[in-house]
């Protein structure tokens, strides 16, 4: 039986499984296009439109959620919106507010640690003693040997001397003690000055400026005698071009002063690097310079003419490197020999003791 035969059943098994109503069937009597059929029957119009077959109806619209007809009143109509767009965008905010990128919790909704107790002055002070005196022993150390494990304990040293003294000048904002919060000012200028001299003296350790009397030895007084021994190589070969076996003349009084003149090098040389050797060899003598100098003086007017301005300049040298040996000997026999260690001394030994005194006096009877 087909589903079609009344009006009435065609209505009730279209609704029924989703298809669309005929064109020219009206589901309900009194509507339009009912008219000219009727109760009970079907146009032969809704024949070619059936369930089964033929061309399909248009669709049936849906109505829209917020339409006129579900809506007449507009200021009704707006309000719902209104209500519905703030409902849906609160729970938006609510379920992905927690959330961050890549579902990771946002670090306000993530647990706070309790944050670490600042140091106690004690404990601030003690820290600030000890690595001032490990400073002080691996700086010394340092100095000594030029080892570079001295070298980064040092470094380290004054690392946690500067973190002490933070933490401290931290915490002086609850102090009520004036002297003390006055000395803590002059700490913080001393400690200052302590590390920019124990800089400057760890900067010399390596370099020619650490020892200033072995620097004037290299620079003047070696080449003084280097180009001493080259015009007398050129003296000698300007006798010996003009002397014979039955004259000998003065190439034998020259020949020992050479020899002398060797001596004299080798022996400074040793004098330099040997820092403990305070006083000159005796071949630096003030009689050893003026014996080589009366040799000079002696066999100049036996010599070519063309060599006595050589032999001129080997005496104005061997006064130079005199003059310059008397101030290497002074350096010798101060404590500026080793200008590093002098500084230590001098210059940081002082500072460091003041910083104890001023802060061995904060600490509790």
């Amino acid at each position: 039986m087909p589903f079609s035969s009344t009006r009435d059943a065609e209505h009730y098994w279209r609704t029924r499984f989703g298809g669309p109503l005929a064109k020219n069937v009206s589901a309900f009597p009194g509507r339009k296009g009912s008219a000219s059929a009727p109760p009970g029957t079907i146009s032969p119009e809704a024949e070619t439109t059936s369930f089964h077959g033929g061309a399909q109806p248009a669709p049936v619209r849906r109505r829209r959620l917020f339409s006129r007809k579900s809506f007449p009143d507009a200021k009704l109509r707006r309000r719902w919106f209104w209500v519905f767009a703030g409902s849906a965008l609160a729970t938006a905010v609510l379920f992905f507010l927690p959330m961050g990128e890549k579902g990771m919790p946002r670090p306000e909704a993530m647990p706070v640690e309790a944050a670490l107790p600042a140091p106690s002055f004690e404990t601030s002070l003690g820290s600030f003693l000890d690595a001032h005196e490990a400073s002080m022993v691996a700086l010394r150390g340092f100095l000594l040997t030029d080892g570079d494990g001295f070298r980064t304990e040092w470094l380290e040293g004054t690392r946690r001397m500067q973190a002490a003294l933070e933490a401290l000048d931290a915490d002086s904002a609850n102090w009520t003690d004036g002297k003390r919060l006055v000395e803590l000012e002059e700490v913080k200028r001393l400690a200052a000055r302590l590390l920019s001299e124990e800089r400057a003296a760890a900067a010399i350790v390596r370099t020619a400026n650490r020892y200033p009397g072995l620097q004037i030895f290299r620079e003047d007084v070696l080449p003084a005698l280097g180009e001493a021994q080259e015009q007398a190589s050129n003296v000698m070969s300007a006798m010996l071009a003009v002397s014979s076996p039955e004259s000998v003349g003065p190439v034998g009084a020259f020949a020992a002063f050479r020899g002398e003149l060797e001596t004299l090098r080798d022996d400074l040389e040793r004098y330099a690097a040997n820092s403990k050797q305070i006083s000159l060899p005796e071949s630096a003598s003030a009689a050893a310079f003026d014996a080589l100098r009366g040799v000079l003086s002696g066999v100049r007017g036996e010599t070519p003419d063309e060599a006595r301005p050589r032999i001129d300049r080997l005496a104005a040298l061997l006064t130079t490197a005199q003059e310059k040996l008397q101030r290497i000997q002074a350096l010798k026999e101060s404590d500026r020999w080793d200008y590093a260690a002098f500084a230590y001394e001098t210059r940081i030994l002082p500072i460091a003791k003041r910083l104890e005194e001023i802060m061995l006096g904060w600490k509790p009877a």
